[in-house]
């Protein structure tokens, strides 16, 4: 794979996009400048990745998140392995020192690396002069009862300027986490990425998610009820999800529920979440919604049938395991 930019008439030139100073010096990596650069530099010519990162003295890793950054950032646009410059018309000029207001957010990024967390002088720049900002410290200090640290504001600072999150929807970020049990940084990082990387910037939109997540919450407490299974603190991501498939999108009964988990409990001798998901995932497929179902569809594959002699295609030289196929699922991590 390589990258190549197609600047037509700028190839006489090496020209560097005002935007790259203006708007995303201080988020941008010293990596993801060198690659930047090196691509501007060597426009018009074809630059794989070993080549770029071995002049450059970087990993292959480094030079695939750069472009990907810049991508993000709406400087360049991909289109089968050639990048172009977004803007043609944009107005160039050499690298000058311009800091970066406050109000302008830049696009948020997938996976922005930790290295982009702003640092403490930019943090009270915010506190000082974004007065939205502010108030969602004021918020969160009340709704999770607690002093916020510097390095909160650093964390609050990257979803609200990095991730670029809204404040209002930082907020029910915050109380959503609150009202789950899990009033800390960590969850509210998490989660706060995941909505960023969903594309939820509106309170309208994070309300529907918290929808969707309560309603994966409750079929996990459900479930777990119906499981007999007790005290084990918050649910994981992967037993909400489950639920979730099992109750709301599969829409499988309680009893049907509880013979799958008395069928793993027999054949496996414990509760095994990866080993009910394939057997309620092989019903689904089936379309067997309920024990009569279930009873029928068996007992035809119980019928005896006509002695014959035994081939290389013969059940007994069957390449397939049953018990193989519930220990997979399509929906392991």
């Amino acid at each position: 794979m390589s990258y190549q930019i197609n600047l037509g008439q700028w190839g006489s030139v090496f020209a560097v996009p005002s935007s790259i100073v203006e708007q995303h010096l201080k988020l941008a990596t010293e990596s993801s400048l060198k690659v930047i650069l090196y691509l501007l530099y060597h426009s018009n010519k074809e630059n794989h990745i070993e080549s770029i990162a071995k002049a450059l003295s970087v990993s292959e890793e480094e030079v695939k998140n750069a472009v990907e950054f810049w991508i993000d950032r709406g400087l360049l646009i991909s289109s089968d392995g050639v990048l172009t410059p977004s803007e043609i018309k944009q107005k160039e000029s050499t690298v000058k020192n311009v800091d970066l207001p406050v109000e302008e957010k830049p696009k948020p990024h997938t996976a922005p690396p930790r290295s982009l967390r702003p640092d403490s002088a930019f943090v009270a720049l915010l506190l000082k002069d974004d007065e939205s900002f502010r108030g969602l410290m004021e918020e969160a200090q009340a709704a999770l009862d607690k002093p916020i640290s510097s390095g909160d504001n650093a964390a609050f600072a990257m979803l609200y300027h990095t991730y670029g999150l809204p404040c209002d929807v930082i907020a029910l970020l915050i109380h959503y986490c609150v009202s789950v049990g899990k009033p800390n940084m960590r969850a509210i990082e998490r989660i706060g990425h995941s909505w960023s990387d969903k594309g939820i910037y509106t309170v309208e939109q994070a309300e529907e998610e918290i929808e969707r997540a309560a309603s994966g919450y409750q079929a996990w407490k459900h479930i777990s009820s119906l499981f007999g299974i007790r005290n084990v603190g918050n649910p994981t991501q992967s037993q909400i999800d489950h639920a979730d498939r099992w109750m709301n999108s599969w829409n499988f009964s309680d009893e049907m529920l509880v013979e799958a988990y008395e069928r793993c409990v027999n054949t496996k001798g414990e509760y095994n979440i990866r080993y009910i998901n394939a057997i309620l995932s092989r019903w689904y497929e089936k379309g067997i919604k309920s024990l009569d179902a279930l009873k029928e569809s068996e007992a035809k594959v119980k019928k005896p049938k006509k002695k014959r002699s035994k081939s290389m295609f013969s059940s007994d030289n069957a390449s397939y395991d049953i018990t193989e196929y519930e220990n997979k699922s399509l929906f392991d991590d």
